[in-house]
């Protein structure tokens, strides 16, 4: 059963409302539900701090104040730590296949999140496409040369702009593309869906 995320979308930013959303991402495997201007906020409360410390001239106070701060910001870089390794291991299931819940996304994660599968997409490409395509081409400019296929091994990279319904490849494989899946594919399965403005090419 889904635990309930307890960090209400209007819940004013304090050190208990921080220790929750901690303690909640702590025990979630999937990125919880927070504040579109968490951070935003978050920025705020530490600069209403930073203020108090600077105007606050009683020993005890200030003392209190300089904790509340710094354990503030341990907290919410654990948040921010714990939000970010779900976002790359989201990156790493959509570059294998999987179509990973992005609903608790906030939108400069999903920058971070898009950003990790390209450079994950083209790492592929580098160390797995291009390495046979050097062999061929060094092959066919050997004195001896063999026969080798024609057809590039290199698919081009593209990122999905709209959600398909299943259908079969120009290759043969079946295909249900989904919102910002980055993904490789043939070349000439690319340029159908380009016209259609279903997938935009990466690389």
């Amino acid at each position: 059963m889904m635990r309930k995320i307890n960090m209400d979308e209007h819940e004013k930013i304090s050190y208990k409302t921080l220790r929750r959303a901690q303690q909640d991402e702590q025990t979630s495997s999937a990125l919880t539900r927070i504040n579109v201007n968490f951070y935003q906020d978050l920025s705020t409360y530490l600069k209403t701090l930073e203020r108090s410390i600077a105007n606050e001239k009683n020993p005890l106070k200030l003392k209190l104040f300089t904790d509340e701060i710094q354990n503030t910001k341990k907290i919410a870089n654990s948040i921010y730590e714990l939000r970010e390794k779900k976002i790359v291991q989201a990156a790493l299931a959509t570059a294998r296949g999987a179509t990973p819940d992005l609903v608790n996304f906030l939108e400069i994660e999903k920058k971070l999140y898009r950003s990790l599968v390209e450079q994950i997409m083209i790492s592929r490409q580098d160390i797995f496409e291009k390495p046979i395509e050097k062999l061929i081409t060094a092959t066919l400019e050997s004195p001896a040369p063999v026969p080798v296929n024609d057809e590039s091994n290199t698919h081009p990279i593209v990122r999905v702009l709209e959600d398909t319904p299943e259908f079969v490849g120009t290759d043969g494989k079946t295909y249900l593309l989904r919102k910002e899946d980055v993904l490789s594919m043939p070349r000439e399965m690319m340029e159908t869906l380009l016209k259609k403005k279903v997938v935009k090419q990466v690389k």
